[in-house]
């Protein structure tokens, strides 16, 4: 019991010497008074005793004519005393673990699975969009409505999950059973799009109404939806098919050989702010998120990863700039839409031919292309 009392409670070891030493040690038995570790010296002894106690022993000795002096002081309280008035050394532990308790709630670290890289950067951006990103604060009810969110603004996921635990953010997502395209079974003609002469009719639903070889108009019906029975009753399906025609169109594009652009400069204008447990602190003047490009990536220092994200704006600088086009050039251009236009309306189309006019007002070229090609005309009536 000695040395834990020593050690832990505040203890004293003193040296007694001259008078009445031996009736000392009795009158501390007496008293009540605990001495431990007694040691003799040549006109004396040493001891140990509670520090509390020091002043009956004081009492006694002065009865005694013993001098004392004080030696080695223990316990937990005079090596606490040492440290009195340093609160910095009591309120650091409590800073750092309110610390560590705070940022255990903040987003250090976002771990995506069963995502591939376009999925994962579309998630991405949605979560950035709902403030979640390194360095947020996460509730469970933020967590599960981005979970909703997600789902509805991306069809292709069949599942989402969202886990938060200990600064890092799982998040999880499957891939949807893609459904089978229902088709229509409404009873609807197949009419030909444009004048032409017939190549191929293929009906595969519905009942053929021209042949190979036949000139048909735009708006004609080509496959039919009902047909008469034997016993003249309508028999309807839904009509399908392919049917290649040789079609001659023409289309023209006015192409003018000086226009003006807004051109890139090569500058940029950048802006830049800090988001760090749920606050958002600018990095000097900010740029309107409207007309900026917005990027975003997590904050590190030396390597290390930190929970907050550096979010980042800029313009790129335009100015006005004049483009002079070399008759040539203008043909081009102008040739490459017509064929846009032709390829819009007929996206199988097959060039067999082509002719072209051209006339000049100053420096706007007119440009006209007819052009003789095969195409599957047949298209929904209605459609």
């Amino acid at each position: 019991m000695g040395p834990i009392w020593a050690n832990c409670f505040a203890g004293a070891e003193f040296t007694a010497f001259g008078g009445q030493y031996e009736k000392l040690i009795t009158l501390c038995g007496r008293q009540g008074v605990p001495l431990y570790r007694i040691r003799p010296t040549q006109n004396g002894f040493t001891a140990q005793l509670p520090a509390r106690r020091y002043r009956d022993l004081a009492r006694l000795a002065r009865r005694c004519g013993v001098r004392l002096r004080a030696g080695r002081r223990r316990g937990l309280f005079f090596r606490f005393k040492a440290y009195r008035g340093r609160w910095g050394l009591v309120l650091a532990p409590l800073v750092f673990a309110a610390a560590v308790h705070l940022m255990g709630r903040g987003v250090w670290s976002i771990r995506y699975d069963g995502l591939d890289a376009a999925a994962q950067r579309q998630v991405e951006q949605l979560l950035y969009s709902m403030d979640i990103c390194e360095g947020a604060v996460l509730t469970q009810e933020k967590l599960r409505l981005a979970e909703k969110q997600i789902m509805d603004a991306n069809d292709a996921f069949g599942w989402v999950s969202l886990n938060f635990e200990k600064g890092r953010l799982v998040v999880e997502a499957s891939a949807a059973l893609q459904k089978p395209a229902i088709e229509s079974n409404d009873p609807v003609d197949l009419v030909a799009a444009a004048d032409g002469i017939l190549l191929e009719v293929n009906a595969q639903e519905g009942f053929a109404v021209k042949k190979v070889g036949q000139t048909v108009a735009a708006g004609e019906v080509l496959v039919s939806a009902y047909k008469p029975d034997p016993y003249e009753q309508p028999v309807a399906s839904h009509a399908k098919g392919l049917v290649i025609a040789a079609v001659k169109r023409t289309y023209q594009c006015v192409q003018p050989s000086t226009y003006e652009v807004q051109a890139l400069t090569g500058e940029i204008e950048s802006s830049t702010c800090l988001r760090l447990f749920g606050r958002t602190l600018e990095l000097g003047p900010q740029l309107p998120e409207e007309e900026a490009r917005v990027t975003h990536h997590q904050l590190s220092v030396l390597g290390f990863a930190l929970p907050a994200t550096v979010e980042e704006r800029y313009i790129p600088r335009r100015e006005a700039r004049q483009f002079h086009l070399t008759p040539d050039g203008a043909r081009q251009y102008a040739r490459f839409a017509c064929l846009a236009q032709l390829y819009e309306e007929f996206p199988d189309a097959q060039i067999i031919a082509e002719s072209r006019q051209e006339s000049w007002d100053g420096g706007t070229l007119t440009y006209t292309m007819t052009v003789d090609f095969k195409a599957d005309i047949a298209r929904e009536k209605g459609g």
